[in-house]
Order: structure tokens, then sequence, then C-alpha cells
């Protein structure tokens, strides 16, 4: 089975919730480095945080980035992701696309229902 990385915000569950349903949908298994929640003690932490990301994103298939807010977490999930050649999907939501999303990306999409669907 086929495993997709959830990068985005820490905090849109529904994001979450909803990605892991379309995932499932298409096949894929959704990991969402949020099973590891560190909200609130983040700090003294940021080593196991970060390589936790980085050995999830390297275990997976291809990477989903809720790209809907500002967020540096995300960006440097896709860019890692985008670094050792992982397709990265990016989902806008109604937020613009900043050209470095546009370049990491495989492909851009304002539905989440595209963005999932794109995986395959």
């Amino acid at each position: 089975m086929k495993r997709v990385y959830l990068a985005g915000p820490p905090h849109p569950d529904e994001y979450r919730r909803r990605a892991t349903e379309l995932a499932r949908e298409i096949g894929w298994e959704a990991v969402d480095p949020m099973r590891r929640d560190f909200r609130g003690r983040t700090v003294g932490n940021e080593r196991e945080i970060v390589e936790g990301d980085l050995a999830d994103i390297d275990s997976c298939d291809a990477v989903l980035a809720a790209f809907t807010e500002p967020d540096e977490g995300t960006a440097m999930e896709a860019w890692y992701a985008h670094s050792v050649g992982k397709p990265v999907v990016a989902w806008t939501g109604e937020a613009r696309a900043h050209p470095w999303t546009v370049y990491v990306a495989a492909s851009v999409h304002e539905r989440l229902e595209d963005a999932v669907a794109a995986l395959g």
C-alpha cells in the first residue's frame, strides 16, 4: 500500500481527518505526524520532532502539503520531500499559491479532493 505524509500546520485537525479518509478511498495510507503530538511542548523537543518528521517523509511515497496558511514546518517538509525526489501535491484551499509552492509541487490544487486524487 502506498503511503502519503500529511504536511500542514499543526492545528487543522479537520484537514488531517478528511485527508486520511480521502487517501484511504484511493488505497493509500495517510501518515499523520501529529500522532506524535508535541503541541504545547515543542521547546526542547525540536530534534525529536524534526527527525521524526524526516523519517516519516522518507517512509512515504508522496507528500500532501496543506498550504492553506503560511507555516514554516509545512514549507520545510515540502522542500525536503522535493529535494529527495518525493512527489509533493499541494492543497491551497482559497489561498494563492506562493511561487515556492508551485516550484516544489508536482501539482497544486484548490480543493482537497482534487489534491488527494492527484496522488493516484
